[in-house]
């Protein structure tokens, strides 16, 4: 018998780990990790004396969930926040008529790579200057698709962003963008680094909030 929670589906997985946790997914998934030798009225238990707990990050996983556009058709795609369709015609992002099905996926991805570069480097161009004499630390851009990280700064001054931060709204890519930028000056991210982010970008709290829903958007595959 499943663990339960009212009006949740909750998943149970078993193994060799000694501790037992619960888990709420970008989904709004509720997954409890349980060892393998632990008794199942345990685990009731364990579910019952967080069902509130676990309502409350489920609520807040499902309003996160909510502001972004649902894809409702296959030949859809993120693009700073907007949900735009593909094709041959008729649609927002034309592919060429050489671009054969079974080759799309691989153009659309050489295609969201070349917007990122081009609108992360006109935000960067656009911050920059106000950092000043920090800016000539600044050595360059790299894009990467990554799992767990928005963006990335080396004490070279190298920038690294995921690339997939592009399908997110203009007020999440900033505020990437000016984290970065600030930590030309502080590579910690102590009381210097967060009074220098809230002066260079003072929407930099609701940019991380609503890239919390947007994490989902990472592992989409066109």
């Amino acid at each position: 018998m499943l663990p339960t929670v009212e009006g949740l589906d909750v998943q149970l997985v078993r193994s060799r780990r000694r501790t037992i946790a619960v888990e709420i997914d970008h989904n709004a998934r509720v997954l409890v990790r349980a060892p393998a030798w632990m008794a199942q009225r345990d685990v009731q238990r364990f579910v019952a004396e967080r069902s509130e707990w676990i309502l409350a990050k489920v609520s807040e996983a499902r309003a996160r969930e909510s502001i972004i556009p649902r894809r409702t058709e296959t030949n859809q795609l993120y693009l700073r926040g907007s949900l735009l369709t593909w094709g041959w015609q008729d649609a927002d992002v034309i592919l060429p008529r050489t671009v054969t099905p079974d080759r799309v996926p691989q153009w659309l991805d050489a295609w969201q790579r070349r917007q990122a570069e081009s609108i992360f480097l006109a935000m960067i161009d656009e911050f920059l200057p106000a950092f000043g004499v920090t800016a000539l630390r600044y050595s360059g851009l790299r894009l990467r698709k990554m799992r767990r990280r928005w963006g990335s700064c080396t004490r070279t001054g190298l920038i690294t962003l995921n690339e997939h931060l592009v399908r997110t709204p203009d007020v999440c890519i900033r505020g990437v963008v000016v984290h970065e930028l600030c930590h030309l000056v502080h590579m910690d991210h102590g009381s210097g680094f967060k009074s220098l982010l809230n002066d260079m970008y003072s929407d930099h709290r609701l940019s991380t909030t609503l890239l919390n829903g947007w994490t989902s958007i990472i592992d989409i595959e066109y």
